[in-house]
């Protein structure tokens, strides 16, 4: 018995022990739980405060000292919101890669917030990440697929890599919120750039319902129906304008357009002198008068009196703009008055040197006249100011031809050709040097090259015929070639000489005889024509009218050697 009452006072022992541990335990898990939540709202409660701190010094633009703030907070409390702060701060600062990095945090933790996505969305487009933006806009558009702005923010985007998605992109937001001003502006425009001129139409009409009065829509509306050519809608909506803003000198340039494109010269005719008669006219407006009586002079050469008319009171106007010498030089070499042109070219080179057009035609008044070495000067200075304008470079090279300098013809049309490789006049003048200089490989390749880019281009079958023609080579070839020059122009005095001499070096002596007979009754025959006759009447055995065509070929070509000894002798 007192064994059991041993065993049994043993066992309420450890029961009381026991128990008095576990209540020391559970108070202890409690104590550190109840410090532990205390921790967390003092923590809360300072990232709040600096949170408070961060904010207002941000409201100021304390980018940087804001940053501090939320960066502080961050050690007390990684909210999203905190992230989001210093995202939008590092932005700010134009520091995007923190702030993407920031940004990307917050969204991490609070996939569903789209305040945090727009905000991504708006760095990468700051820094130049369209793919990633497009990307993050729609994501937000998983979750709400009618959030206006993210619509307006990836159509933005897609202007330019796919304007069909942002038109319909533009759609969705006006479906979704009716017509707005902005939204019909950008689809306008990305209609016109399309050439859908019938939905930019319809735009503009819903842009004039929200704001009836507005001049700018109905001028652009106006265009809009000169495009589609209805101009009878074009007329009536400029003149409505009109009659509101009789002086609107820019409209009254519209309705010219609007008279030009209906090929109505007179109704044009008689506003421009309105516009022209103005007090004050802006000198691009100016411009655009001149331009239309320069282009109509084009078409009836009665008018060029008018066009330099118009030129000269832009002159008298505007003295120091370039424009005008420009197209008065142009006028008056039209008119084959080349001393006053030359002093207009001379003045649009030294007041705009950077214009290539003002050289180009300042080169041909020289090139015209057969001064090629005049020529040459000018072009040559002229590349110190448009060094690589191709036309200069051509026109550089044909002059140096012309004037026999072959090696320096090759060198320009070689940089011509470097500066525009398919252009087919360059390509057929420097291989028509290259012939000049003996350099058969390089002629042939490039007259092979212009062939493959146009193959029915008359010059360049025409002096690829002859070049065969004179290396005796390939005649059959060379004499389609002739044949298809002379299709596309039977009259061309050269081009039925190398027809005749293709002729002349397959042995038919009297069909030569027609084509260079020809050939010489189309025109002032040169030098090489009129031997080329002589040859032929020498094969014939018509020895005296052999020596009679050698004899002008000579009277042309004093220098010719070959050719003094073939009268000499009286024979090839």
């Amino acid at each position: 018995m007192n064994n059991i009452r041993a065993a049994v006072i043993a066992v309420w022992i450890v029961i009381f022990i026991s128990g008095c541990s576990s209540s020391k335990t559970t108070s202890t898990e409690q104590i550190q739980k109840e410090t532990i939540a205390e921790q967390q709202k003092n923590d809360r409660a300072a990232a709040m405060q600096l949170f408070i701190d961060g904010s207002l010094k941000e409201s100021k633009g304390q980018f940087a000292e804001a940053i501090l703030d939320y960066q502080d907070a961050l050690r007390f409390d990684r909210d999203p919101a905190i992230l989001y702060a210093l995202a939008k701060n590092y932005a700010g600062l134009k520091r995007y890669v923190p702030a993407i990095e920031h940004a990307l945090e917050a969204v991490k933790l609070d996939s569903a917030k789209i305040d945090y996505r727009e905000l991504l969305g708006q760095i990468y487009i700051h820094s130049g990440q369209f793919d990633k933006a497009a990307q993050t806009y729609r994501s937000i558009l998983t979750i709400d697929p009618n959030h206006v702005n993210s619509l307006f923010a990836l159509a933005q985007i897609m202007e330019r890599s796919r304007p069909l998605e942002s038109l319909e992109l533009y759609e969705r937001i006006l479906q979704r919120q009716g017509p707005s001003w902005e939204i019909l502006l950008q689809v306008a425009q990305l209609n016109t750039v399309l050439q859908r001129y019938d939905k930019a139409t319809e735009a503009y009409e819903q842009m004039l319902k929200l704001d009836p009065s507005n001049i700018a829509v109905k001028q652009s509306l106006a265009d809009m129906y000169m495009r589609q050519k209805q101009y009878d809608k074009a007329i009536a909506t400029v003149n409505d304008v009109l009659e509101k803003n009789p002086k609107n000198l820019f409209l009254r340039a519209t309705l010219v357009d609007v008279y030009l494109q209906q090929n109505d010269w007179k109704s044009a005719r008689n506003e421009m002198e309105t516009i022209l008669a103005a007090d004050s006219l802006d000198p691009d407006l100016h411009f655009r008068i001149g331009l239309a009586y320069y282009s109509q002079a084009l078409k009836d050469s009665s008018l060029f009196n008018d066009a330099i008319t118009v030129f000269k009171k832009f002159e008298k106007d505007y003295p120091t703009d370039w424009r005008p010498y420009l197209y008065l030089g142009v006028l008056h070499r039209q008119l084959k008055q080349d001393s006053v042109a030359e002093n207009y070219l001379n003045k649009a080179t030294t007041s705009a040197n950077w214009n290539a057009d003002a050289w180009w035609q300042l080169g041909w008044l020289y090139f015209d006249k057969q001064d090629f070495m005049e020529t040459t000067r000018i072009l040559n200075k002229a590349k110190m100011y448009v060094p690589d304008d191709f036309r200069i470079h051509m026109l550089l090279g044909i002059a140096y031809n012309r004037a026999g300098m072959n090696e320096d013809s090759r060198v320009a049309l070689e940089r011509a050709h470097e500066l525009n490789p398919a252009d087919i006049n360059v390509l057929s003048s420097l291989g028509l040097t290259y012939d000049a200089l003996k350099m058969h490989t390089e002629s042939d390749s490039v007259y092979e090259k212009a062939l493959r880019i146009d193959p029915d281009y008359a010059l360049v079958l025409n002096n690829y015929a002859y070049s065969l023609s004179e290396r005796n080579i390939q005649l059959d070839r060379a004499m389609k070639m002739s044949k298809r020059s002379l299709e596309k122009d039977s009259a061309n005095s050269s081009y039925l000489d190398t027809y005749g001499w293709i002729l002349y070096q397959l042995g038919r002596y009297e069909d030569a005889l027609v084509y260079i007979k020809k050939s010489i009754e189309s025109g002032d025959a040169s030098s090489v024509v009129l031997e080329h006759l002589g040859d032929v009447y020498a094969k014939l055995n018509r020895i005296d009218e052999a020596k009679k065509y050698w004899t002008k070929a000579l009277d042309k070509d004093q220098k010719n050697s070959a050719l003094r000894q073939k009268i000499e002798r009286g024979a090839l």
